[in-house]
């Protein structure tokens, strides 16, 4: 049986099975309890979620809140049983609204860019409707306050702690992706850069993330390491962006040749589909070529 794991103070992770590594759901154990992000259906909040939490002696009736860093399937897939189970107020970024509502659908259009190469969507995701809707800086509990940090995704955001100046980042920062991945997953390239100059502007003090990431990790405890995650996160993309120029510029034309040859690059494993490598290599062949018709004056 998977059990909570103490991070620091009062912040402890869950770390629940999903596509061959595990997915993180947050737990804080403060005057107000918080659960943020639910894992990846209803039976990772039955057989995970209701024992862990017994064994330190609470139920999920005692939740008060229920957040999510982002509205992808492994991480709102246990939303509707935990409300089904337990009083819990839901509070959403505004930008998840919908997709909380319908993440299905979400899932199937995520897989429509690149639908050879994408799984069928998860057919047990169920959505929830919010209590509250949350905006850039809202601040939920009394500590816990929202980043808008899109690039994985638009509506991905993190949590800062105000009493641990701590950061929970859900997927918001990739390192080098996870094992099961190929390669980190960034949407938009421009949203993701932003972001991390964005956070390297915070004191933060620790990254607690939401899988195991390669290259940077899973957690940074402490001002120098968190310094160096997100230093580490800018590598990976810069390291992502000369190989995908020189790919270009050999002639090669299809993303999904190109991400199969940036997999390897980095000494990472196929996945058995390709789409999310692929959207990191065409939102960086997009802005490849922005800069470079920028630099001939078109």
């Amino acid at each position: 049986m998977v059990k909570f794991k103490k991070i620091m103070n009062d912040i402890y992770r869950l770390e629940t099975p999903v596509e061959g590594v595990w997915n993180g759901i947050i737990f804080i154990d403060g005057k107000e309890k918080i659960l943020i992000d639910s894992g990846l259906d209803a039976k990772n909040i039955d057989e995970c979620l209701v024992p862990a939490l017994k064994q330190l002696g609470y139920q999920l009736s005692d939740m008060d809140w229920l957040l999510n860093t982002h509205c992808h399937g492994d991480h709102v897939g246990g939303h509707r049983r935990i409300v089904e189970l337990g009083n819990v107020k839901v509070a959403v970024y505004r930008k998840s609204v919908d997709k909380l509502h319908n993440p299905l659908k979400y899932s199937k259009l995520i897989r429509a860019t690149f639908p050879e190469h994408s799984p069928a969507a998860p057919a047990v995701l169920e959505g929830v409707k919010e209590t509250s809707i949350l905006e850039e800086g809202d601040i939920v509990a009394g500590r816990l306050q929202l980043i808008a940090t899109p690039g994985h995704d638009d509506d991905c955001v993190c949590f800062y702690d105000l009493e641990t100046k701590s950061l929970i980042t859900g997927d918001s920062l990739q390192g080098n992706g996870t094992a099961s991945q190929g390669t980190a997953l960034y949407m938009s390239l421009t949203d993701y850069q932003e972001s991390l100059s964005k956070l390297r502007t915070m004191d933060i003090q620790n990254i607690i993330s939401g899988h195991p990431y390669l290259f940077s990790g899973d957690k940074a405890i402490g001002e120098e390491e968190a310094i160096t995650y997100l230093k580490n996160c800018e590598r990976i993309v810069e390291i992502y962006g000369k190989f995908i120029a020189e790919r270009l510029d050999d002639g090669e034309t299809e993303i999904a040749a190109i991400a199969e040859q940036l997999i390897s690059h980095m000494n990472n494993i196929k996945p058995g589909y390709l789409f999310l490598p692929m959207y990191t290599v065409k939102t960086h062949i997009e802005e490849i070529k922005i800069t470079r018709n920028r630099q001939k004056g078109r």
